[in-house]
């Protein structure tokens, strides 16, 4: 018995978020598909049946967490000027809720080591994913503004990154702080 198309893509869809779980958490390179089909309550049997490599689950997977995460902090985000959105998006995105909390954490400090020697796919998903932020943060008058909005996303990642590998700990709040105070 073949199972109906909603049955199939809701199955890949608990494939995708236990692949996106396990990315957040662990990064690109540790998660096994074992790991993620257990996650997802199924055997590994299975999964060629959703996807033709353990490649394309992970950028299917980091592309819809991405995708996810974009469409929230854009829906955060004042309708301003470019310069007010940069600072409130580093307000959110260099918090210690951010730098702390699990499960909507951005995933990008968990796996930028990693990119350079992932699947091109994820790199492409990786870099359409901060062309989009960066265009969030900037409008089409602003005299340098795509400089600025790419500049302040550096910043953030970059800073989160550090923050995150710090913990929470005094130095990594004033780090966080002092990453916020930066963009304009």
């Amino acid at each position: 018995m073949t199972p109906r198309p909603d049955q199939k893509q809701d199955t890949r869809r608990r494939i995708v978020a236990a692949a996106a779980a396990r990315i957040r958490d662990e990064g690109l390179e540790a998660p096994s598909v074992a790991q993620v089909m257990g996650d997802a309550g199924l055997t590994v049997g299975g999964f060629y049946a959703h996807f033709d490599s353990r490649d394309t689950l992970m950028a299917e997977a980091l592309a819809q967490m991405l995708e996810d995460q974009i469409q929230r902090w854009l829906e955060m985000l004042p309708d301003t000027g470019p310069a007010e959105r940069r600072v409130q998006a580093a307000r959110g995105y260099l918090s210690r809720h951010n730098r702390n909390t699990g499960a909507e954490r951005c995933p990008i400090p968990a796996i930028a080591c990693e990119v350079e020697r992932a699947d091109p796919r994820i790199r492409e998903v990786v870099a359409a994913h901060f062309d989009t932020w960066a265009s969030a943060l900037t409008d089409k008058d602003e005299p340098d503004g795509r400089r600025h909005a790419l500049a302040a996303v550096a910043t953030m990642v970059g800073a989160l990154t550090l923050a995150r590998a710090l913990g929470p700990t005094p130095f990594s709040d004033e780090l966080l702080a002092a990453a916020k105070a930066a963009i304009r």
